[in-house]
């Protein structure tokens, strides 16, 4: 069930499972755009490596 905004004599009704979905979309890409390089490549894992014993 979706929102309903009242705004005079207009009625809207929000559909809440797809803002949900466009959010999500949004933070996914906002992560794909911290590891994306310049470029345009994927830049290296952060995470150090430990020497072989």
């Amino acid at each position: 069930m979706g929102r309903l905004i009242i705004d005079d004599t207009t009625i809207y009704e929000l559909d809440e499972e797809c803002m949900k979905r466009k959010e999500q979309e949004k933070m996914l890409a906002d992560r794909v755009k911290e590891t994306e390089t310049k470029d345009g490549t994927f830049a290296k894992d952060r995470v150090k490596e430990r020497p072989a014993p």
